[in-house]
């Protein structure tokens, strides 16, 4: 069986996350759908609004990690302490180890997160840190040896 979960969050107003996303975490490959009249009506939003204000169906990529999203056309979305989004950065790679320290100095540089816990080697010895983005997003970014914890799974 081949499954992977991918994060999908909901916004008052996806449009302007994307471009949030864009701006501070460096996210790529956008994109958008705005419901069609018969979309709105089936999910009973207003037909006689701007529908291109609106979000159905979006996505873009934050290190090569596909995150989706939509408005939040139930009400407005709260999020949770108790889920976050760990960004697994394989530390045998030195080209994704680089790419991890730029993010996280990227986002420093923003001035838009909240930095839970700074990135730096930690006690168990891999490199981690954690913040929360304006929309109240648990971001994590670690660093760890992918080959070590795949020897340590399989035993050898």
């Amino acid at each position: 069986m081949q499954t992977r979960a991918v994060p999908y969050f909901a916004f008052d107003r996806a449009k302007e996350a994307i471009a949030y996303y864009e701006r501070v975490f460096g996210a790529t490959d956008s994109y958008r759908l705005a419901p069609q009249p018969e979309q709105a009506k089936l999910f009973g939003l207003p037909t006689d609004g701007d529908l291109t204000t609106m979000t159905m169906h979006a996505g873009f990529t934050v290190l090569g990690v596909r995150i989706e999203c939509a408005d939040a056309f139930q009400g407005h979305q709260e999020p949770s302490g108790q889920v976050a989004v760990m960004l697994d950065i394989n530390g045998d790679d030195p080209v994704s180890v680089q790419a991890a320290d730029d993010f996280y100095q990227r986002l420093v540089d923003s001035g838009e997160v909240t930095i839970d816990m700074p990135f730096a080697t930690q006690f168990w010895g891999d490199k981690m840190g954690h913040i929360t983005d304006k929309y109240g997003i648990s971001w994590m970014l670690s660093v760890s040896s992918w080959q070590q914890d795949l020897a340590q799974t399989t035993g050898d």
